[in-house]
């Protein structure tokens, strides 16, 4: 099994923070809290909150342009299917699902995106009602 790079890990939960083109303190606590558990749990070791959260930003305009673009669909599978194990699969999952939730809200391109990942990789979508548009 290829070994997984921060990067791997932090682009599909960042990309839940950012699909509904805001980011509140909720989601970007929830980011940060996610992505050490990840990191921790696929091997990589010693990092803080504030390098997630300085890794956030200096990815945030690249990942915001690839989802704004044509090729938006494609971007996401690509970060999706990188991940083959179950383990790197449910957790990844449940990581995203956590995040899309933490603001109290559930947004259309949330729940997109959920679905999205639940059909790839074999889950039933969380029953999560969207609540903005």
């Amino acid at each position: 099994m290829p070994k997984l790079t921060l990067d791997d890990i932090l682009t599909p939960l960042a990309i839940t923070v950012i699909i509904d083109e805001k980011v509140p303190d909720p989601e970007m606590w929830s980011f940060i809290e996610q992505g050490l558990g990840l990191a921790e749990l696929f091997g990589i070791k010693g990092l803080k909150p504030k390098d997630l959260k300085n890794w956030y930003f200096e990815h945030a305009d690249e990942m915001k342009k690839k989802l704004s673009s044509s090729r938006k669909n494609t971007y996401i599978l690509r970060v999706l299917t990188r991940f083959k194990e179950d383990i790197e699969i449910e957790n990844v999952f449940d990581a995203m699902v956590a995040i899309s939730v933490s603001d109290k809200e559930f947004h259309i391109d949330e729940s997109e995106l959920i679905r999205s990942a639940a059909n790839i990789w074999g889950f039933q979508r969380p029953p999560i009602k969207v609540t903005k548009k």
